[in-house]
């Protein structure tokens, strides 16, 4: 078994975490909450907060063929992005099943990024060699803190950097000595500050001292993944297994609300006649549940019959109400259709049936990055 590892703000994050709290993600400790994670994903929605992204997977594709590579990997094609620029995509198994997503990102002619929230290594690496392409993970190299909330550019712009940057963009500086990149990648719209893994810690300390005007809260994984669940993201490892078959048709695309990353004119990517034929069954959508115990990997029940599934759930504090992503059939899955869903048991709590609706996904818009 691999060591789990500290991230590059570990030593702040310990000082922030003053309940001990931690979990792994990504091969890395992270503080799982600092004050809670109701606060901190609530920060997330009305104020400010931030977050450590460093366990993110990130690997550099380099080489005189990393075009050829990512047109031929990639379920959307980055070859034609300037330099700053990234796109959401997704790599698929030769059968059609998807492997992973992630953000490419263009940082040269001849070079591209690779951003993830899970691994797929050898994958990947058997890709870039086949095209001659040096891959290399440089996920330990560099630390970065996410910066999320309808008061994210005023903080960004009070760190002295310029807060104008297109979604999906990313631009590399220096700031006050140090070399950073700024980029906007996140499903919340805000911005992420990548550093070199030795300046993490003064990139910490000037960003919770520029943030507190705003009140600033760290947030944990635990807050992080109410905000993915809210913002109707599934997550690889989370809420699916990616397809490590090479021959796997499953996991569909189109059963995860992925198939807008697949770019049916873009037709020379891995696992394309696969991914383009399926026909999809389920569909993902929210679940909304009446209780505060969330319901996770548990039937969804309509008419006396299984409809489908729930993935991950979560308390959400905004809504006030336990909330949950599921798979649901076709037929069952337009919003407001009352199901049940089975809660699960605790030292306090025999299991019990719950009333719940279909909601359609995101569950809560995007918090607006530029406060009025």
């Amino acid at each position: 078994m691999s060591p789990v590892r500290a991230t590059p703000f570990h030593a702040r994050a310990a000082d922030a975490n003053t309940g001990n709290l931690w979990m792994p993600r990504g091969g890395f400790t992270l503080a799982a909450a600092y004050s809670g994670a109701d606060a901190e994903a609530a920060a997330a929605r009305v104020g400010v907060a931030m977050a450590d992204i460093s366990w993110r997977w990130r690997v550099l594709l380099e080489g005189a063929r990393a075009r050829e590579l990512v047109q031929r990997l990639f379920t959307r094609d980055p070859s034609g992005l300037a330099p700053g620029q990234a796109l959401k995509a997704l790599w698929l198994s030769d059968g059609g099943g998807v492997r992973g997503a992630g953000v490419v990102a263009r940082q040269g002619r001849q070079s591209y990024l690779l951003v993830s929230a899970a691994q797929d290594a050898d994958w990947i690496a058997d890709a870039a060699a086949r095209f001659g392409v040096a891959f290399r993970d440089v996920t330990e190299e560099e630390g970065g803190l996410a910066i999320a909330g309808p008061y994210a550019a005023r903080l960004v712009a009070a760190l002295g950097l310029d807060p104008v940057l297109d979604l999906s963009a990313f631009r590399k500086e220096t700031w006050k000595g140090l070399d950073i990149t700024l980029s906007r990648f996140g499903e919340l719209g805000g911005y992420e500050i990548w550093c070199a893994a030795e300046d993490a810690p003064l990139v910490w300390d000037r960003v919770a001292r520029a943030g507190e005007p705003f009140a600033i809260l760290p947030a944990g994984l635990d807050a992080m993944d109410v905000l993915d669940i809210e913002s109707g993201v599934p997550r690889p490892g989370r809420d699916y297994d990616g397809a490590t078959d090479p021959s796997a048709a499953e996991p569909l695309a189109g059963e995860l609300r992925l198939a807008k990353l697949i770019d049916a004119g873009h037709a020379g990517f891995n696992g394309a006649k696969g991914a383009l034929a399926a026909k999809p069954r389920l569909t993902l959508t929210g679940l909304v549940i009446d209780s505060a115990v969330p319901a996770p990997f548990t039937p969804v029940i309509a008419g006396g019959k299984a409809i489908g599934r729930t993935l991950s759930s979560c308390y959400s504090p905004l809504l006030r109400r336990a909330i949950a992503l599921a798979q649901i059939e076709e037929a069952h899955a337009a919003p407001g259709t009352a199901v049940e869903v089975m809660l699960p048991a605790s030292r306090l709590l025999l299991p019990t049936v719950a009333a719940a609706r279909i909601a359609d996904l995101p569950f809560l818009a995007p918090p607006d990055p530029i406060a009025p």
